[in-house]
This record gives structure tokens, C-alpha cells and sequence, in this order.
């Protein structure tokens, strides 16, 4: 199949650049040709080319910085339609719904009729009505920002042939929008065993520098703001239980926030934070693998219930054990018994810590399992051999 990805993220920032990325390089493996549309993280007019494992990249040109570079410029929409102009596909798959998504992806739909060409629309975030947006902080840009992000997250849904989301909650509210609840697919994030996998502790401390008698909490990638607290409180309490405990921040931005992570949490964590920067993906097995436990706090809210945390894939295929919330899709695979969870208060979170710290043959039962689980039903090869059936099953009706 030739297929069509269309993001709304500057290349290789934003979880869903990643979800549409390796989705599109094991579907290559499979023998189909992909071409994904990302946002150039500098370019104001023209096109970038790149192959990256077979996958063809178009970096498509912006006028917008920082936040407003998530898809919302009219020139870049403007430049993918016209690059998309007399171009057919048997499958667009439209990542999102902001405009630079949207309309490239229903104009190239439109291009593929003679080939009968399909539109397949993915939902992994509930931005609008009580989601991601609203617990942003700034009353006025949510009150003008807000109604615009709801009618393009929602008014598109019931156009698509077939439809992927990221979890249960988004599922609902897709049927309640009026999506045909076939073909519907519940598309988790995938685990990347061939380039993270389980090492050993103590030759990856070596490595990298850190203390070998440590025992040390991780937590990798974006920390939303409002989840700030609610770790700095739990690693607080754990340690009091836990002297030699220590937290490493691997490669962690605070979303919601310009300010660095340790600006944003102050004095409460003082010399015992281990702080990475941000770390090339080759080596995230090694600072993983460093770690005793991985820490997932989450929030029980809107957004936290219906999104997927792709960083929990990471953590998976790394073998080591997770303390998380239960909420959301981690509630749905938590009988995996890949950790252990708790409710969304910093006392249950260092429990689980502290039980972990205490029990080493449960701290190796669980990173067990959790690697199970990264190379079984959260794999990308099965996650995308279902998006293939669905494609196929789409793209085949009359």
C-alpha cells in the first residue's frame, strides 16, 4: 500500500511525531510505502527530504514558534495541500485534527478517490471540553483558545473510513460523536525491544557515573506541571523511609512550563536529584537500566484518563519495575503485574516505592513481567500487524 501520515508536531518532539514514526517503520518492514508530513523545527518556506528507516520524511515549512508550532499555521496547511496536489494514496492516515492535519489529509483523500483511496483519522489526546487545554494555566487563552481546539478535535471525527484511539475513554467518545464503531481500533503505544533492553545495573551505574549503593528512582521524558507536586512529594516521603534513595531525571522537561525542572521544583530536592539533560535514545537503555525502580505519577483527571503514556512502553521494554497510578490505560493492563499501583496521592505512591526497596525478589518478578509484556501485547510488530488488518479491512471495501 502507498499510505500517507500526516502529524502536527516539530520532527521528533511530541509523543504522537513518535506514535505516527514507528508505526510508519514497521509498516515499511511490512512492504508498504509510507510518507509522513511533520513540521520542520526551523523552516519557513520549502521542503526537507529525509529516509529514516525506509520511512520518507517531509518536513513541511512554518511560520509560527513555540506552542503555535503544533499545527495551527494556515501557510503550512496551505504548503502540505499544494505539495499533496495531484498525489494518490490507498491509505491517509491523519494523526490528529488541527488544521495542518486535517485538511491535507481530507484534500488528499479526495486526490485518491480513483484509487479508492481511505481516511483514517487517530485520537491519542482529549484536548477540549475539560481535557489537556483546560488545566493549562492562563484564563484567557483558554477562553479564546479553548472553543477552537474543541471544534477541530471533534467536528472531523465522523468524516474518517476508519478510526485508531489511544484508549477506552477516547473510544466512548468517539461512538458519541458519531463514529461507526466499525472499523474502530484501540491502538495503545508500542514497546521498541530491539533498541531498549534490559542490562544490567551495576554496569550501566558504571557507565554512566552513578553511585552504586544508591537506590535510585527514575522518571523519563515530559513531567506535566501539574504532576510536579504530586513526585516531589512522593520521592520526599519515600526517602525518609529510604535514606540512600536518590532520583534520577532522565531527559525530563516540565510540559506547561519554560522553566527547567529543577527551577520548577526548588529546594525540595536538593543534591540528591540526578539530573541527565536530555539524552540521545541509543543510550535510554543504559540510564533505565541504572534505575531500581521507574515512577509513572499521574493524576486522576480528563486528560490523564484518556491518553496513552508512551513513556510507560519505555519503561516496559527496560525490564526494570514500575510504581504508577492506576489510572486510565495503565488501570487496564495493570493485571500484567508488571508493578505496583496505587491511587494518586504522594503516601500510596512512596509505599510502593518503599516495597519495592524492601523486597528485591518482587522488584525482579515484576521488571520480569513487565518485559513480557513489552515484547508480547505491547509490541510494535503486534500493535502493527492490527493496524495493518485494519487498513487492509478499509481499504477493501467497496
Amino acid at each position: 500500500m502507498r499510505i500517507l501520515y500526516l502529524n502536527h508536531n516539530v520532527a521528533r518532539k511530541g509523543g504522537t511525531f513518535y506514535r505516527a514514526y514507528h508505526t510508519a517503520r514497521y509498516l515499511v518492514r511490512r512492504g508498504h510505502e509510507v510518507t509522513l508530513l511533520t513540521i520542520s523545527a526551523d523552516r519557513r518556506t520549502g521542503f526537507e527530504y529525509e529516509c529514516s528507516e525506509g520511512v520518507t520524511i517531509i518536513h513541511t515549512p512554518d511560520l509560527l514558534t513555540g506552542v503555535g508550532r503544533t499545527g495551527w499555521d494556515l501557510w503550512d496547511t496551505a504548503c502540505r495541500v499544494g505539495l499533496l496536489h495531484g498525489r494518490t494514496w490507498d491509505i491517509i492516515h491523519a494523526w490528529d485534527c488541527r488544521p495542518a492535519v486535517i485538511l491535507p489529509a481530507l484534500y488528499a483523500r479526495a486526490q485518491s478517490r480513483s484509487v479508492g483511496g481511505k481516511l483514517v483519522i487517530d485520537w491519542c489526546d482529549w484536548w477540549g471540553r475539560g481535557g489537556t487545554q483546560a488545566e493549562r494555566p492562563g484564563r484567557l487563552t483558554k477562553l479564546l483558545y479553548g472553543p477552537v481546539e474543541t471544534f477541530f478535535e471533534e467536528a472531523f471525527r465522523s468524516q474518517a473510513d476508519a478510526t485508531t484511539v489511544a484508549s477506552r475513554a477516547l473510544h466512548k467518545r468517539a461512538l458519541g460523536l458519531g463514529v461507526r464503531p466499525d472499523p474502530l481500533l484501540i491502538m495503545p503505544g508500542g514497546s521498541d525491544t530491539e533498541t531498549i533492553k534490559p542490562l544490567d545495573r551495576g554496569a550501566a551505574r558504571t557507565e554512566l557515573g552513578v553511585p552504586q549503593d544508591a537506590y535510585i528512582v527514575g522518571y523519563m521524558g515530559a513531567l506535566p506541571l501539574k504532576e510536579v507536586d504530586l513526585l516531589v512529594e512522593t520521592l520526599a516521603i519515600a526517602r525518609r523511609q529510604i535514606p540512600q534513595l536518590r532520583f534520577m531525571a532522565i531527559g525530563v522537561s516540565v510540559a506547561g512550563s519554560t522553566l527547567p525542572l529543577r527551577d520548577v521544583m526548588g529546594s525540595r530536592l536538593g543534591d540528591w536529584m540526578i539530573e541527565t539533560g536530555r539524552v540521545p535514545f541509543a543510550k535510554v537503555s543504559e540510564y533505565l537500566a541504572a534505575c531500581d525502580v521507574l515512577a509513572l505519577p499521574m493524576r486522576n483527571n480528563i486528560s490523564n484518563v484518556a491518553r496513552w503514556p508512551s513513556k510507560l512502553n519505555d519503561y516496559l521494554a527496560s525490564g526494570r519495575p514500575i510504581v504508577a497510578t492506576s489510572v486510565g490505560e495503565i488501570e487496564a493492563f495493570a493485571g500484567h503485574g508488571f508493578g505496583i499501583f496505587t491511587r494518586d496521592t504522594a503516601q500510596d505512591l512512596a509505599a510502593g516505592i518503599v516495597q519495592f526497596a524492601n523486597d528485591a525478589n518482587l522488584s525482579e518478578h515484576c521488571g520480569a513481567l513487565a518485559r513480557r509484556l513489552a515484547e508480547g501485547q505491547l509490541n510494535w510488530h503486534t500493535i502493527v500487524s492490527d493496524l495493518e488488518a485494519l487498513y487492509t479491512q478499509v481499504y477493501d471495501r467497496a
